[in-house]
């Protein structure tokens, strides 16, 4: 069996229905990332037979009343982040052994059945899901304002870092340049789409816009009305006459959305990803070089024409000095890129990033949609 890239284990005391939802919901998400089980990730109960110390793990602890963490010292020794799982979080004295007690712990819900949180919190572990939990909420303010900023709160108290246009934007900052920023950074847009959407031409760009960069939409159809677009990135929810009371939805809605949203921000990133990569793989082959393969923390293993290795980083949204030092800190030797798309960043950042690619040798910038061209200046590294 080889050494797998990424490893989940599972502690506590989970029920038999919790562990199959789990490792569904897991599998699913990595094989959206082109990950295979058994080959590149396995799921097990405590260490399983072929743990490996130095691929990257995450561990998942089921509480419950007396369960303890024998394991606790040495997941410690090895940097292993414990995801902590409560039935409530007034149980977290009860449910959890001392050790992992001052750990944030995450509540299971009747309204996550199938475990979407949780596994969401163990690819973002793994490094698979990016830390930041960004939403863009697409609407008309004439039609879904209230909504809209119902969204905003309720999202944002669930942890998500939410983009909405009339609080997330600076003073004396370029509006538009900036919308469209934080569009290219979010995981999933939800767009409330009343019957006025696609009458504005801003809403119908950031439709466009969001489909061309691939991020996957949540569209919340308002009562009696039908979509007037699809797009394979878009997941419809419709609405019901009394999911809005006075302009703004009721909680089972709210709920809904949330953990809809969650659904949809591993599939987001995992396309997004295979979109960089394929730009990628059909640059490199043009060019004379090949693919030689999957590497942990979602790196592609590239072999340029000259023979020589190149590690590419793949980064979805918007690339920071800290893709840069992911980029690095396994300490490998060999030369490294990070691979990103540039279109519809603000042209602050693309300074920002060209100057940190100026000072920062170890590591080159690589655009996607013109990786050939870039790919082309490394030949010699």
């Amino acid at each position: 069996m080889p050494a797998p890239l990424y490893q989940c284990l599972i502690f506590g005391e989970p029920t038999p229905e919790q562990l199959t939802a789990l490792s569904a919901n897991i599998v699913k998400a990595m094989e959206d990332f082109g990950l295979k089980p058994g080959e590149h990730f396995t799921i097990t109960e405590g260490y399983g037979g072929h743990f490996v110390e130095t691929a990257p793990a995450v561990a998942m602890f089921f509480g419950a009343a007396g369960t303890k963490l024998l394991e606790h010292p040495n997941l410690l020794r090895l940097s292993i982040p414990v995801v902590p799982l409560v039935s409530h979080l007034d149980n977290v004295s009860i449910e959890l052994p001392e050790c992992l007690r001052p750990i944030n712990a995450l509540a299971l819900t009747a309204a996550d059945p199938n475990l979407a949180k949780p596994a969401g919190a163990a690819l973002q572990c793994l490094g698979l899901l990016p830390a930041q939990r960004r939403v863009f909420v697409s609407y008309r303010r004439a039609e879904s304002r209230d909504a809209a900023l119902q969204l905003f709160e309720e999202l944002s108290a669930r942890q998500f870092d939410v983009f909405l246009d009339t609080h997330s934007v600076g003073v004396a900052t370029d509006f538009q340049a900036m919308l469209w920023h934080r569009l290219c950074d979010s995981d999933v847009v939800v767009m409330l789409d009343t019957p006025g959407f696609f009458e504005s031409r801003w809403t119908r760009a950031e439709w466009g816009r969001a489909t061309d960069k691939h991020i996957s939409m949540l569209q919340v159809l308002w009562p009696g009305h039908k979509a007037s677009r699809y797009s394979t990135l878009a997941t419809p929810m419709q609405l019901e006459e009394g999911d809005l009371v006075d302009k703004r939805f009721t909680e089972p809605v709210v709920e809904g959305i949330a953990l809809q949203v969650e659904v949809l921000r591993s599939k987001s990133v995992a396309v997004r990803h295979a979109n960089i990569a394929g730009h990628l793989r059909s640059s490199i082959e043009r060019l004379g070089g090949t693919v030689e393969g999957v590497g942990q923390r979602r790196t592609i293993l590239l072999k340029m024409p000259s023979g020589k290795p190149l590690v590419a980083h793949p980064s979805v949204g918007v690339p920071t000095a800290v893709t840069l030092h992911e980029a690095v800190r396994d300490g490998d030797a060999r030369p490294a890129v990070v691979v990103y798309d540039h279109v519809g960043l603000s042209q602050d950042w693309m300074t920002h990033l060209e100057w940190l690619g100026t000072n920062f040798k170890p590591v080159k910038w690589i655009r996607s949609r013109q990786a050939g061209w870039d790919l082309s200046e490394l030949e010699g590294i």
